[in-house]
């Protein structure tokens, strides 16, 4: 199928057009998106006749129905012909022991790959730069099922001079190859080298940044990037804030704050991300919109007030992603208003809401869309 509507959107600018410009293309591309899951997803068909929806007479972002993400759990949902799954990718299941699984076929794939190059260059430039992976060399192989872990570390791959994994596993549990970050790290400082250092945020802070500042290892390695993404329950023990682990990331790589980058993404829509800009908030790209919601009426609430986050995106079209609400806590920022100069939705994540406070997720799922 054609999606006409959609590719014209993905041609915009990630974030130089003001909300009343991008959000005309926006709504035609999730209308047409929304008419393609109805049509090819029998229970995301039959959710959106309990609630009363028919995608052609679409007029607002926050009437699309949503699905929470525990659904994703439960059911490989497809808007596509099994066959034409291309990967299967499933989240590392730290919350709920039990992974969410998306099924993507080749024509997804792409479109979640230039939706996350076209941000991610955004963020940290177009000049392809020597990679430090705080993870294992098997995280950089391919296959037909793919761990989120692995898929977000090669996705960013594309902007890599070299790749150079400083991890190894033994069983369960992760190393850190101390002398050869060390001889990465120093060898970069010689050569007066900007380059990338990613991990996940747990694997960052507990394995690598807690090492080199109990070690008194210090590095100077100005215009280098530090990214990381997810991770942050695991790190719930150490009591590190997002403020301590820029601070922390700073001194030990001597980088500045500004270029301590937080990632943002979870498995059911794959390819979108979320980064930290220079002031430390988080941006809509003109792909996608972000509603909060109240934990319990589910009803949308006003910028400035807590609530669940919905994440709005037609780029999913292997299966019906495009409308998914999470149970992660944030607050709606502003919109078009940053001091970082980008336009779209300023948001924050602010933390995981407690199971037992999302009651209306059990209401949606009670109904079994399946």
């Amino acid at each position: 199928m054609a999606f006409d509507k959609l590719d014209a959107l993905l041609e915009l600018p990630v974030y130089g057009l003001r909300r009343e410009e991008w959000l005309p293309y926006f709504l035609d591309a999730l209308r047409e998106v929304a008419t393609h899951h109805y049509s090819h997803c029998e229970p995301y068909r039959r959710l959106c006749e309990k609630r009363g929806f028919v995608p052609d007479t679409l007029r607002t972002v926050a009437e699309v129905p949503y699905l929470p993400t525990a659904v994703f759990k439960d059911a490989l949902l497809l808007s596509i012909p099994p066959e034409a799954v291309y990967r299967e990718i499933r989240s590392s299941a730290t919350s709920s022991g039990q992974s969410s699984r998306v099924g993507i076929d080749k024509e997804t794939s792409r479109r979640q790959t230039k939706c996350f190059n076209k941000v991610a260059v955004d963020r940290i430039g177009r000049e392809r730069r020597r990679f430090v992976i705080l993870d294992t060399p098997a995280t950089i192989g391919r296959s037909a099922v793919a761990s989120a872990r692995s898929s977000t570390i090669r996705s960013l791959l594309f902007c890599a001079s070299e790749a150079v994994p400083c991890m190894r596993e033994d069983g369960d549990r992760l190393w850190l190859e101390k002398e050869l970050l060390d001889a990465e790290l120093r060898g970069a400082e010689q050569r007066r080298e900007p380059i990338v250092i990613f991990g996940f945020t747990y694997v960052l802070y507990r394995h690598a940044i807690r090492f080199l500042l109990d070690e008194g290892r210090r590095y100077v390695l100005p215009g280098s990037k530090v990214l990381h993404i997810g991770g942050w329950k695991k790190l719930e023990a150490e009591k590190v804030s997002p403020e301590k682990l820029v601070e922390d990331c700073a001194q030990a790589f001597g980088v500045s704050p500004g270029d301590v980058v937080d990632f943002y993404g979870f498995t059911e829509q794959s390819g979108l991300i979320y980064p930290t800009c220079e002031q430390g908030v988080r941006h809509a790209p003109v792909w996608g919109e972000v509603i909060v919601r109240d934990p319990v009426s589910l009803a949308p609430v006003p910028s400035g007030t807590e609530g669940l986050l919905q994440f709005v995106s037609p780029i999913q079209t292997a299966y019906p992603g495009h409308s998914v609400l999470t149970d992660d806590v944030g607050v709606i920022l502003g919109v078009d208003d940053c001091p970082c100069g980008r336009m779209g939705t300023c948001f924050k994540v602010v933390g995981r809401a407690p199971r037992a406070e999302v009651r209306g997720c059990g209401d949606i799922m009670a109904e079994k869309i399946g």
